[in-house]
């Protein structure tokens, strides 16, 4: 077991999963199967994985899987999230079990062993969709961070300084937004700017900015940053004005992308109405050519 699996499963065994625990973000908690709630047999897993100690048996997926949390919701929380996204996996891994052994006695044996081997792909499922979750909010972030900049690189070049640029960028961003679910970039700046509040340094606050979106732009936007943090002036301007026009290139590939993928996915709806078409124009000139 690597080093960061053991810390995971140290820090894992510290934390309670009773229901009304806090789980930030919570919108990736709440699933259902087939209109069975899994919550129902979330106490069981759990159970299961302590009694059994899965954490400590299986420490690549669990690993996996809790790097991919940490990157979609941040270091806060991201342990409890961790063990419940496991248990709702052995949950829906013994309800399919379940499953597999009652249409196995219905049905017939040979089916039985067949389908035990489904409850193995859950864990792959989950990864596939935490990695659709994380491509999102980086096409998202790609596509943000340019207006962000600008408005920042005219905040300071108007004499404001970096900190204080940020925060106003960020309130200015809460009017806008409004009651509105917030984006993944102004998610993640308003915690940087409730860290800075906080009395915390504003290096620290931008390291874990830069770690919570794990992306390229932000990484260069950090260093750009904490480079010129002390100098100011027109150098961090420029910096960040050269910043925006890398990133809206960027922006404009995702862009160009997104547009490729929607078109792929009307080609399939358009030969059906092609095929539907054809058949209502073809099908009075086939009963005719019948009469004759």
């Amino acid at each position: 077991m690597n080093g960061s699996a053991k810390m995971i499963m140290k820090e894992s065994a510290r934390i309670t999963m009773d229901e009304g625990a806090s789980i930030p973000r919570a919108g990736i908690v709440n699933r259902t199967m087939h209109g069975i709630r899994i919550n129902l047999m979330l106490p069981l897993s759990h159970f299961l994985i302590e009694r059994w100690g899965l954490l400590e048996r299986f420490p690549m997926v669990v690993t996996k899987i809790h790097l991919k949390v940490i990157a979609l919701h941040g270091s806060s929380g991201a342990l409890v999230i961790t063990k419940r996204l496991f248990s709702e996996i052995i949950a829906k891994m013994i309800f399919l079990c379940v499953i597999s052994i009652a249409l196995g006695g219905l049905i017939e044996p040979t089916f039985f062993l067949g389908a035990l081997c489904m409850p193995l792909f859950i864990p792959l499922l989950y990864i596939r969709d935490l990695d659709k979750k994380l491509k999102l909010k980086k096409r998202r972030l790609i596509i943000e961070m340019p207006e962000f900049l600008n408005k920042l690189s005219l905040l300071i070049d108007a004499g404001e300084s970096i900190q204080q640029a940020i925060i106003r960028c960020v309130e200015h961003k809460k009017l806008e937004q409004g009651s509105k679910e917030p984006s993944p970039l102004f998610r993640e700046l308003v915690q940087m700017t409730n860290e800075l509040k906080n009395n915390r340094s504003f290096q620290q606050a931008m390291e874990d900015f830069n770690k919570r979106c794990q992306l390229q732009e932000v990484s260069i936007f950090t260093t750009t940053v904490l480079l010129n943090y002390h100098r100011g002036g027109e150098q961090l301007v420029l910096s960040l004005r050269d910043l925006s026009r890398i990133v809206w290139e960027r922006r404009k590939a995702v862009s160009q992308t997104l547009g490729e993928e929607a078109s792929s996915k009307l080609v399939f709806p358009m030969v059906f109405i092609f095929f539907i078409v054809m058949v209502i124009i073809a099908a009075p000139a086939i009963l005719l050519m019948n009469q004759n």
